[in-house]
């Protein structure tokens, strides 16, 4: 019974309350200290693990065996590295150590009751704790300003990060400290110097210093070969080869090359051949760029130089203008240099000159090559080539101008011997010329092209041209005289021969005068009439016979006359009854007179049968107009159908009662006749219709 009772002891003894406010002091980059107040276990072990929380729970029957320092020799749960890293009784605190910095750990801390094999825990709500080891990130960066040697300028900026609560840090240059974290420092000499960047804390097992070294430049890198090329060279045929190469110092260059040559000109190549255009004194230069790891640093050298090109002898030479034309041409050439010692002009005619200036003029168009050679005391020679032109001559005579005018709107056409050109002097429209304005004028015909114009001028004079004016036409109604008066002054010559400023006539008529001032004459006309009011006798009322007409006259000299029926002929044919009217007017007055007419019903001069019996009785077997003094134009019969049976031109001739050869039918048939009759020395026409009733 007593072993039952013990055996129920030991295991009653399993801890039943954790340890408790679990919590962490002295924080190190590599260590920590853990502490706790005990729960009612014999004894406690921890586990640890990095990262995340331990996997590994204590069994049961397990003992252990402890090591503070994470990751020792003492390790369970070996593919999840569980370490257990405190297993004991009488303390409240372990200090585990070989931390990494910047990890976090998990601690689980167990109570159990330290019963050898049969050693139970307690582990159901365990208590657990995360720590983060404090760390620090040493970085920096340079940035030359000068990484020549001149001046050794770089700037240093601290990039360092961490955790570590009032961390400090310090750069050691090598000649110098600082605890800035932006400095500017300069070094003493050319060459790889190191430079360290320390973390300054009391605290363990931190990272205490980065170093990084910087390439520093010596003072002199570029050079020129002054034996490739002469620095003094004359224009023509200038050629300066330029080379260069850096300057071996205390470890490889390399290099990007700038050259300048004062004109614009720049290039990128180590060796250069430059031709200069034109001649001056340039200022030239090389720069030379250090490069580290294919980047461009601020390590720069230059080297500047002198290249004088010396003006060519022909270089400035004048010529008045290239083109010219035929007609006064001359061109004139000069070479304003005072310097020459040599100088010939080749005009490209056969002629040449031995002047610094000489004029030439050509004898035929063309275009020239003009060779000028000349030699400058400064030992340069020259050569140019210029083309010069002579244009054919422009033709600006012009024809169509006569040079004396009598004012007037009449249109001179001008001729042009070359179109295009363009009038001044007097108003044109196009080539044509309207001769009013009164005066002493010069019209000036230019033709123009792109470099030659000819001008032709001619003078001309426009006088004044007279203007007579004797009045409009006129009536004289109660006088015997009218006297015309020309109204201009001049020579005077009228229609009726007198060569007075005025005349006096009597009689109706057309009058002009011609007035002449000089070499202009003008006319003038105007129609008198004498004359007195109109007189017109219609007749008196008239009966005709049907058919008939009635002349009525109304003529007045020099008189105008109206109808009723809208007529203005002094004479109109009455052919129709009623009421004839007509107004007679001239310059004197109107008179106006009216005649009835009427008409019988039938017609006096034309006899037409009512019937007519065709057959073999010889009585009124044809049928025709019969009349006094008739002339038959057309005669024509028509049946009731409207078809015409019968038609005839002729007098005398008349209708037998066929058709076609054949007899018509008994009944009525429509006739029309057309015929003239003779009324004094006039012809009268005349027109009839009637029936015709046919018998058999």
């Amino acid at each position: 019974m007593l072993f039952v009772c013990n055996a129920f002891i030991l295991h009653a003894t399993r801890p039943t309350m954790h340890s408790s406010g679990l919590s962490y002091t002295n924080l190190n980059c590599d260590k920590v200290q853990l502490n706790w107040t005990q729960g009612n276990g014999n004894m406690r072990v921890i586990v640890a693990h990095e990262g995340s929380m331990p996997t590994y729970v204590p069994p049961d029957g397990e003992t252990f065996s402890a090591d503070p320092k994470f990751g020792g020799s003492v390790e369970y749960d070996a593919p999840n590295k569980n370490f257990i890293v405190y297993n004991g009784t009488g303390t409240n605190y372990v200090i585990v150590t070989n931390l990494l910095p910047g990890k976090t750990y998990y601690f689980v801390i167990y109570e159990h009751d330290n019963n050898g094999n049969s050693t139970e825990y307690y582990t159901s709500g365990a208590p657990s704790i995360s720590v983060t080891t404090y760390d620090v990130k040493l970085d920096f960066k340079s940035y030359p300003i000068d990484s020549c040697q001149m001046t050794n300028s770089f700037r240093f900026r601290n990039l360092s990060s961490s955790s570590i609560p009032g961390i400090t840090y310090k750069f050691d240059f090598g000649n110098g400290t600082s605890t800035d974290t932006n400095v500017v420092h300069h070094f003493n000499s050319a060459g790889y110097v190191n430079t360290y960047l320390y973390a300054i804390t009391s605290l363990t097992g931190c990272p205490s210093m980065i170093v990084k070294n910087v390439k520093i430049f010596q003072k002199k890198i570029a050079y020129i070969d002054y034996s490739l090329f002469k620095d003094t060279q004359c224009l023509e045929n200038n050629y300066y080869q330029l080379q260069t190469k850096p300057i071996i110092g205390q470890f490889p260059l390399s290099c990007t090359y700038k050259w300048w040559f004062a004109d614009g000109d720049s290039t990128t190549f180590p060796k250069v051949k430059k031709k200069y255009k034109i001649s001056g004194v340039f200022n030239a230069g090389l720069e030379l760029t250090v490069m580290s790891y294919s980047q461009p640093t601020n390590c720069k050298d230059t080297v500047r130089f002198i290249l004088t090109v010396l003006p060519s002898p022909v270089g400035n030479i004048n010529i008045n203008d290239t083109f010219q034309c035929l007609k006064h041409n001359k061109y004139i050439f000069t070479n304003p240099d005072n310097t020459l010692t040599y100088y010939k002009w080749y005009f490209g005619d056969t002629d040449s000159s031995s002047s610094r200036i000489d004029s030439h003029v050509y004898k035929n168009t063309g275009t020239y090559k003009v060779i000028h050679v000349a030699f400058a005391n400064t030992g340069c020679q020259g050569r140019d080539t210029i083309d010069v032109t002579v244009l054919p001559n422009l033709n600006s005579g012009f024809s169509g101008l006569d040079s004396f005018y009598c004012a007037s709107n009449a249109i001179t056409t001008l001729i042009p011997n070359v179109k295009g050109g363009t009038f001044y002097g007097y108003p044109t429209i196009g080539d044509t010329l309207i001769s009013n304005t009164v005066g002493s004028h010069t019209l000036t015909y230019i033709v123009k092209d792109a470099y030659c114009a000819d001008t032709t001028s001619q003078a001309f004079r426009i006088a004044p041209t007279p203007k007579p004016n004797i009045g409009n036409d006129t009536a004289i109604c109660s006088a015997i005289s009218y006297t015309l008066k020309a109204n201009e002054t001049g020579t005077y010559l009228w229609t009726t021969g007198q060569i007075t400023s005025s005349i006096t006539v009597a009689a109706t008529g057309t009058y002009g005068v011609l007035v002449t001032q000089g070499k202009c004459s003008a006319y003038d006309s105007t129609n008198i009439v004498f004359s007195t009011k109109p007189k017109v006798k219609l007749g008196n009322d008239t009966v005709l016979c049907k058919g008939g007409g009635l002349w009525l006259n109304a003529y007045f000299p020099k008189s105008t006359y109206l109808w009723n029926t809208g007529s203005t002929d002094s004479s109109i044919y009455a052919y129709n009854a009623g009421k004839y009217v007509v107004t007679v007017s001239n310059p004197c007055g109107s008179v106006k007179d009216s005649i009835n007419v009427n008409f019988q019903g039938e017609y006096c001069d034309l006899f037409m049968a009512n019937a007519f019996s065709p057959g073999n009785d010889w009585v009124n077997e044809v049928f025709m107009p019969r009349g006094r003094n008739i002339d038959v134009q057309l005669f024509q019969i028509f049946n009731r159908w409207g078809e015409m049976v019968f038609e005839t031109n002729q007098n005398n001739t008349g209708w037998n009662g066929t058709y076609k050869g054949e007899l018509v039918q008994e009944g009525l048939y429509i006739w029309k006749l057309f015929y003239t009759t003779k009324n004094g020395p006039y012809i009268k026409k005349s027109n009839a219709f009637g029936q015709v009733l046919l018998l058999r």
